[in-house]
C-alpha cells in the first residue's frame, strides 16, 4: 500500500502554504504525484438583490475571483519548482463550491492535504472546509495546524483506536505513513482497558500483519473530553502525527454537544490524519 497521488488545496494563503510544504514533504517520501487545486468561487448574491446589482459589478466580482485563482497557480508553481518537484506536479483550477470541487478531485487521489482554518480570519466556507472534505470526499484528509509543524510528519505516529468503522478506516488509510514511521503508539481511551470496544489489541494485530510494531497505551479519560486527552497524549509522547476516525457521531451532535473530532479540528497542535 502506497500513496501515489496527493491533492493539496492551495489558494495562496499562509494556511495553504503550510499545507503545500507538508504535501511536498510527503510527495518526496512516497514518490507521489502532487496535484494543487484552487477553487474559483462564483459570486454569491442573494436572490432578492440580484436584480438590483449591475451586470458589470457581477462580472467584476467574477474577474477578481479568476485573478485570485491564477495568482495561486503562479505561487504554487514557484514553490514547487523551488522544491524540484515540477515534473511530478500539476495545478487544477476548479469552479463553484470548494467542498464539492475538492471532494470530486480527491476521489481520484490517495490523500488530501488541507490547512486548518485560522481563527477569526477565514470565511465560513474555508473555516468548514477540512471537516466538509473529510465527510464528503471518501478519502483520508491530512490537516496541517495553522501554527505550523515543528517536525517532519510521521516520525512518531499516535493512532487513536476505538471499535468503530471510522477508526478502522483511519488505520487502513494510514498504513503507508505508518510503514515509514520510526515509532507508532496506539491509544485507547475508556474506563476499562479489557472492554473489547476499548481494547487496542485488534489494531495491534492488524499492524503487526503489515510488519508495523506498535506500543499500546491506555488512558481512562475520566471526566475529561476525549479530544483533550488525545492532544495531551500527543504532546506528552512527542508525537508529530495523530491518526483518527472522524465523526463517529453526527456532525450536528458534535457541534452542539462537543465531540472528539470537533475538539481536534479546533485545537490541534500537530498534523492530524482523519478518515470517515
Amino acid at each position: 500500500m502506497t500513496v501515489k497521488r496527493i491533492l493539496v488545496h492551495f489558494d495562496g494563503s499562509k494556511r495553504s502554504e503550510r499545507a503545500l510544504s507538508a504535501a511536498l514533504e510527503l510527495a518526496e517520501a512516497q514518490d507521489a504525484h502532487l496535484i494543487g487545486c484552487a477553487v474559483e468561487a462564483e459570486p454569491r448574491i442573494p436572490t432578492y438583490a440580484a436584480a438590483q446589482i449591475p451586470a458589470d459589478v457581477i462580472a467584476s466580482m467574477a474577474d477578481e475571483q479568476r485573478r485570485y485563482v491564477e495568482a495561486a497557480k503562479v505561487s504554487f508553481e514557484k514553490l514547487v519548482a523551488a522544491s524540484g518537484w515540477t515534473d511530478r506536479s500539476e495545478f487544477v483550477m476548479a469552479k463553484g463550491d470548494a467542498t464539492r470541487a475538492l471532494s470530486r478531485i480527491a476521489r481520484g487521489c490517495d490523500l488530501v492535504i488541507l490547512g486548518q482554518s485560522e481563527p477569526d480570519t477565514d470565511f465560513v466556507e474555508i473555516e468548514d472546509l477540512p471537516d466538509n472534505v473529510v465527510l464528503e470526499s471518501g478519502r483520508p484528509v491530512l490537516i496541517i495546524p495553522y501554527i505550523g509543524k515543528k517536525k517532519p510528519i510521521g516520525g512518531h505516529v499516535l493512532l487513536c483506536w476505538t471499535d468503530t468503522r471510522e477508526a478502522a478506516r483511519a488505520l487502513s488509510d494510514s498504513i503507508p505513513l505508518l510503514n515509514e514511521a520510526s515509532k507508532v503508539t496506539v491509544l485507547s481511551v475508556g474506563e476499562s482497558q479489557k472492554n473489547p470496544a476499548v481494547s487496542a489489541d485488534d489494531a495491534a494485530r492488524l499492524l503487526a500483519s503489515h510488519n508495523i510494531s506498535a506500543e499500546l497505551r491506555h488512558s481512562p479519560g475520566k471526566g475529561v473530553d476525549v479530544g483533550s486527552v488525545v492532544l495531551n497524549e500527543a504532546s506528552d509522547l512527542g508525537a508529530d502525527l495523530i491518526v483518527m476516525g472522524a465523526y463517529g457521531h453526527s456532525r450536528l451532535r458534535e457541534t452542539i454537544l462537543g465531540g472528539v473530532t470537533h475538539t481536534i479540528l479546533k485545537e490541534m497542535t500537530v498534523p492530524v490524519l482523519m478518515s470517515h
